[in-house]
């Protein structure tokens, strides 16, 4: 009995693309499960709960090609991706292929939704309820995840429309376990805050150099910058001379913070430089754009000497003289970007019923 996973990447809770503000439609470039949150975006991480979970073959179905999200997960022959002009055929079609090569069941979840529930005994639930489709609640209300009987769900002409124009279900397997819903930049500050608080059973990747202080691979902190507990620097970025990052803030990979910035409670996201002495507070920080939560104002910065997205370019600016003071974080050996996943050829084939005067606690 085959069991398969279809993650849907580019559809929102309320069937906008994610990665829309109030106010402004280009303040995120992509859904917001795409952008990382404490070393990993939230769709690496759904994807390696269904490895996990033993599923036979996981399908991700994106809107346009994303060479980072596949990268992670080339070793495992049980995960695929494919490009997709329309989500709802998208569904329809994998559902009919997974039909015909065996696959009975199958998770449907978009991929705006992180929920941490034992997703077996969700399979097992809805297979005892023997209907086309279970869809999993919480305290809020319904969620974007679904189990389809994989034959059923054509035969009865289900789709992803009249899934998630549905407010109940037959049957619904509650959750009480953490569930994020992605759906508002806030959403990603409330993930980002969770994580550092353990209030997830995910962990922050990288050395955990003093409580609640994680520092990823090749990471660089002045010895006069001060990080606060708890807080995440990302790999490869750079915390200036005279630096504060207060208490849940995370700065994200291949990020600057210049000289005298206080980074407190804010998300600085992947590829952005943050200028001198400035104040970063209760925002989303992305590329030249901040997202002051408090407000609900977008501001755009057009200044590069005060914020921009700096891709690499920082890196080949690097001054050599302020690099001695800097202290690197580094393994002996490269690290694996889907820690504790074992390659899809080797896994069962039975489906059973932390640095230093500078780091402050």
């Amino acid at each position: 009995m085959g069991l398969g996973a279809i993650v849907v990447m580019g559809e929102a809770q309320d069937g906008e693309r994610a990665g829309v503000f109030p106010g402004d439609a280009s303040v995120l470039s992509q859904p917001f499960a795409c952008f990382d949150v404490l070393g990993r975006s939230t769709a690496q991480r759904i994807i390696e709960r269904f490895v996990r979970a033993d599923v036979d073959v996981v399908t991700v179905l994106q809107t346009a090609v994303r060479q980072d999200m596949k990268a992670p997960f080339t070793a495992f022959e049980n995960v695929e991706f494919r490009v997709m002009r329309d989500a709802g055929e998208g569904v329809l079609q994998k559902l009919r292929h997974y039909s015909r090569n065996g696959i009975e069941h199958s998770f449907l979840i978009l991929g705006n939704v992180y929920a941490e529930t034992d997703l077996l005994d969700f399979y097992y639930f809805h297979r005892e309820a023997r209907q086309a489709a279970t869809r999993a609640v919480d305290r809020e209300g319904v969620l974007d995840l679904w189990v389809l009987d994989c034959e059923k769900a054509q035969t009865q002409a289900i789709d992803l429309q009249h899934l998630r124009e549905a407010k109940s279900s037959d049957s619904s397997y509650f959750i009480r376990e953490y569930v994020n819903r992605l759906s508002d930049p806030r959403d990603l500050r409330r993930f980002a805050s969770d994580l550092l608080r353990g209030r997830c059973a995910t962990r922050p990747p990288g050395r955990e150099v003093k409580r609640g202080i994680w520092i990823d691979d090749g990471a660089e902190v002045h010895r006069r910058a001060r990080i606060v507990a708890p807080a995440y620097i990302g790999r490869g970025s750079k915390v200036m001379e005279d630096t504060l990052v207060t208490r849940l803030s995370n700065v994200e990979k291949d990020c600057c913070v210049n000289y005298g910035t206080v980074i407190e409670d804010s998300s600085i996201l992947q590829n952005t430089d943050i200028g001198i002495c400035l104040d970063v507070c209760h925002a989303v920080a992305n590329g030249n754009k901040l997202l002051k939560l408090d407000r609900n104002v977008v501001i755009e910065i057009t200044d590069p000497s005060v914020m921009r997205s700096n891709g690499d370019t920082w890196k080949q600016g690097k001054d050599r003289k302020w690099g001695r003071n800097l202290l690197p974080f580094r393994r002996k050996h490269e690290r694996q970007p889907t820690t504790d996943l074992q390659p899809a050829t080797s896994a069962p084939k039975q489906r059973g019923l932390q640095a230093a005067n500078l780091l402050q606690g």
